[in-house]
C-alpha cells in the first residue's frame, strides 16, 4: 500500500512516424511495481486502441496528446484526446477517452464505482446535465435520455466530469461536450470508499 506516496510520477512517451504524434505518460516510482505495470499497460491498450491501424495509408494526420486532470490523494485521471484525419477527407474527427485508477490497488473505476449502491445518482446528475445543455444552448441531434452507469468521465480536484463523443448527442461544431459536476452537489450519494471521498477530506 501507498501511504506517503499520494501522487504518480509521469513520464512521457510517445508514438512518432510520418502522419502520426501521439504522446501519452507512464507511470514510475510506485512502491508496488505490480500496480504501476498494470496501469501502464492499461494506458498503453488504450493509445494502441485509439490508433488508427490503416496508419498513413489511411490517414494524413494522427494527432493524440493527454492532460492530467488529477493526480492527487491516491488517485491519478488522466483525459486522453485523439484526432485523426483520413487522407480526401472534408473533416477530421475527435475522440476522448479517459483512465481513472486508484493507485494503491491499481482499481480502474466505472462511473457506477463512485457512488453508493442503490443511490438516485443517475437520475439526480442526469437532470443536471439536462440544465447545462439549457443554459450552454447546445442544439442536439439526439434527445438525451439520462446517463448509464458506464458513462465516459474524469475527475478534477472539485468537479466530475461526463462527457460524450461527437455525434451521440450534439454536431460536429459543438466538439466533445463535456458536463461538469461539482462534488458539493453529489456528496451525499458518493461512495464512502470511492476515489471522490479522498478529494472531499
Amino acid at each position: 500500500m501507498i501511504k506517503k506516496q499520494t501522487t504518480a510520477s509521469l513520464i512521457e512517451n510517445r508514438v512518432e512516424n510520418q502522419c502520426t504524434n501521439v504522446s501519452y505518460p507512464q507511470i514510475q516510482g510506485l512502491k508496488n511495481k505490480e500496480i504501476q505495470e498494470k496501469i501502464n499497460e492499461l494506458i498503453r491498450k488504450q493509445i494502441a486502441a485509439l490508433i488508427p491501424k490503416e496508419g498513413c495509408d489511411v490517414y494524413e494526420e494522427i494527432l493524440g496528446v493527454y492532460e492530467v486532470k488529477l493526480n492527487k490523494k491516491g488517485i491519478l485521471s488522466i483525459r486522453f484526446e485523439f484526432y485523426t484525419f483520413p487522407k480526401q477527407a472534408a473533416n477530421g474527427l475527435t475522440v476522448v477517452k479517459s483512465i481513472t485508477a486508484n493507485l494503491e490497488t491499481g482499481e480502474i473505476y466505472q462511473l457506477h464505482d463512485l457512488f453508493k449502491i442503490n443511490s438516485d445518482y443517475k437520475i439526480l446528475i442526469s437532470n443536471m446535465i439536462k440544465e447545462q445543455i439549457k443554459e450552454k444552448d447546445l442544439p442536439l441531434i439526439n434527445e438525451f435520455q439520462g446517463i448509464t452507469d458506464y458513462e465516459e468521465f474524469y475527475l478534477t480536484e472539485n468537479a466530475l466530469v461526463i462527457y460524450f463523443q461527437l455525434y451521440e448527442y450534439t454536431p460536429h461544431s459543438v466538439g466533445i461536450p463535456e458536463f461538469e459536476i461539482p462534488y458539493t452537489k453529489i456528496k451525499n450519494l458518493i461512495n464512502d470508499r470511492g476515489p471522490i471521498v479522498r478529494q472531499l477530506k
